[in-house]
């Protein structure tokens, strides 16, 4: 009676240990087999919605985006370390995909000090001087749209959420990337992944 519990217990262990071969993602979030994108795949989640200005003032929202893949991402512009090193394999990931242009949105964790004069400063830095739109606003405005999206702010003691999304022409989430494992070739991999599956085609 011993003998066959045990042998019972081992036999579940292995079916509950067993390697998922599913092909979804690896122990890092990162999609790999049975997965067309080099990023985790998001499985076209719908995006939430924002409504906010750029560093120049104008309204930038989740439909303006609509009509073909867009880079969203969100960053602080006194950054130093991260938020710089990411900026420029996004500005590198736009070189690589050439005159496709796609729009590419970084959306404030640091509303204090996100002013239009520093976000400017920043994309200028970051060769992204008209090339993406830092979306600002008060910590009142951001806060739902850092909640929605499951980002962590920027704050005294902790960083924010470093996290780098694609989404479709639909506004839909398709990848996303944690950005220590992102590069500019595998970002331009999976936009042009998301475009040849039909995503660049206009609404």
């Amino acid at each position: 009676m011993t003998t066959a519990v045990v042998l019972l217990g081992v036999i579940v262990v292995l079916v509950v240990s067993r390697p998922d071969d599913s092909g979804t993602s690896d122990p890092d979030g990162i999609q790999s087999a049975g997965s067309p994108y080099e990023g985790a795949s998001r499985r076209g989640i719908p995006s939430p919605a924002f409504d906010l200005k750029d560093q120049d003032g104008r309204q930038v929202s989740l439909a303006s985006l609509r009509g073909k893949p867009a880079i969203v991402t969100f960053m602080y512009s006194t950054c130093e370390d991260t938020c710089p090193a990411t900026a420029r394999q996004i500005s590198s990931a736009l070189d690589d995909l050439g005159d496709d242009r796609v729009p590419a949105v970084i959306i404030s964790v640091d509303p204090k000090n996100d002013t239009p004069s520093n976000a400017q400063q920043f994309l200028n830095r970051m060769r992204l001087g008209g090339r993406a739109e830092y979306v600002l606003g008060s910590r009142e405005q951001l806060e739902p749209i850092w909640r929605a999206y499951g980002i962590q702010e920027q704050g005294k003691g902790f960083e924010h959420t470093a996290t780098v999304l694609v989404l479709d022409a639909q506004g839909r989430q398709q990848v996303s990337w944690p950005v220590d494992q992102m590069t500019d070739k595998k970002l331009a991999h999976d936009v042009r992944v998301v475009q040849s599956q039909g995503a660049g085609a206009a609404r």
